[in-house]
């Protein structure tokens, strides 16, 4: 298996994990409703802040992962894409200097063979 099926089936199951935390957070709250341990409306609000805690905790373990992607990538050698881009716009403004400094180079060169 490579790194990049790793990642995909780990982030797969981190999915899984949260979406059946969701669900089982839902019947406990259920439960606790048919007990009369809490009221339709603590219910609610309870399941709501425990899914933004878990939306919460899903971002920050995505960002984490992604910090270790790049990090396993800069250790192999890989280039992020932001710093190829950052090198191409360099290319290109370099590339424009020098077709400038050519065209004003001909002309001269030009005038001097004549």
């Amino acid at each position: 298996m490579n790194m990049m099926d790793f990642v995909k089936k780990t982030l797969a199951f981190g999915m899984g994990a949260a979406a059946f935390s969701a669900e089982k957070i839902k019947q406990f709250a259920d439960d606790m409703v048919a007990r009369g341990e809490m009221t339709s409306d603590e219910a609610g609000k309870f399941v709501d802040d425990m899914s933004k805690r878990a939306e919460d905790e899903k971002r920050t373990v995505q960002e984490w992962v992604r910090e270790q992607m790049s990090k396993m990538l800069q250790q192999m050698g890989a280039v992020e894409s932001a710093r190829v881009d950052a090198l191409e716009q360099r290319i290109a403004a370099l590339e424009e200097r020098l077709g400038a400094k050519a065209a004003v180079a001909e002309p001269e060169a030009g005038a001097a063979g004549e």
